[in-house]
């Protein structure tokens, strides 16, 4: 029995094709296997970077990084030097960015300390602040036996004149109080410079009015209807009685 010619080129072309396609895997498993090797030396040497072996290796790797430009270094390689570059670069900015941190909160606590000083004389914060020394002092002058032998109108001068020389004495040496500071001045030492200005009104001024324009003095410090004499004794009482306060304080400022 004669077979076709299509049945024998089913049995002629079967086994080739079979040779052929074996063959073909073969080549490809081969190529898989080859790039699987190599990939796998990769991940080693990206190991070996990021976490060295040993100690040794890693000081090695430290004093002898390679450059980029080494043509024995893989792509990933060079991705990793790089990195590290990078970073430590990063790890220098940083430190410097931490020194003038460092600086400029130098500077800032020393605008806070400008801003207090500015703050503590500011004419709205200053002004509140004498303001109260006045009412103190009026209050403590008007409890004192001592203050009988002087007239209300006196008293009043008085008072404000102790506001105004607390105001011209912490202007002057610049000085910042806290409130047990202010306490002891206005307790202790105020009322004495109030008494010498009170004994010193009685000499300056001859007359009711004259005692009345002293008194518009130490409130408004305005000497426009006063006479030329009445200037002059005036200076002369009270600059005693500064020297004397100014000699009680002089422990708030040693350059006083």
């Amino acid at each position: 029995m004669q077979l076709s010619k299509f049945k024998l080129g089913l049995l002629i072309g079967i086994p080739v094709m079979l040779i052929i396609s074996a063959g073909t895997g073969y080549l490809i498993y081969s190529l898989i296997s080859a790039q699987h090797e190599e990939n796998r030396k990769k991940v080693e040497g990206f190991g070996e970077l990021v976490i060295p072996l040993d100690s040794t290796a890693s000081q090695s790797s430290t004093d002898r990084s390679p450059s980029i430009g080494n043509d024995e270094l893989s792509p990933t390689q060079r991705i990793i030097v790089t990195l590290k570059n990078e970073r430590s670069k990063l790890i220098e900015e940083a430190g410097e960015m931490r020194q003038e941190i460092s600086s400029l909160h130098m500077k800032i606590a020393e605008l806070e300390r400008y801003k207090q000083t500015n703050e503590r004389y500011a004419p709205h914060t200053f002004n509140e602040e004498v303001s109260t020394v006045h009412t103190r002092m009026k209050q403590l002058l008007a409890s004192q036996e001592e203050s009988k032998r002087f007239s209300r109108n006196q008293l009043k001068g008085m008072a404000a004149a102790s506001a105004q020389e607390y105001k011209r004495y912490l202007t002057m040496h610049k000085l910042l109080l806290d409130q047990d500071q202010i306490d002891t001045i206005v307790n202790s030492h105020l009322p004495v410079y109030a008494y010498c200005i009170g004994d010193g009104m009685d000499i300056a001024a001859n007359n009711r009015e004259e005692e009345q324009q002293v008194v518009e003095y130490f409130k408004t410090m305005t000497t426009v209807l006063m006479s030329s004499r009445l200037k002059s004794d005036l200076k002369a009482i009270i600059e005693p009685c500064q020297a004397l306060l100014a000699k009680r304080l002089s422990y708030l400022s040693p350059n006083a």
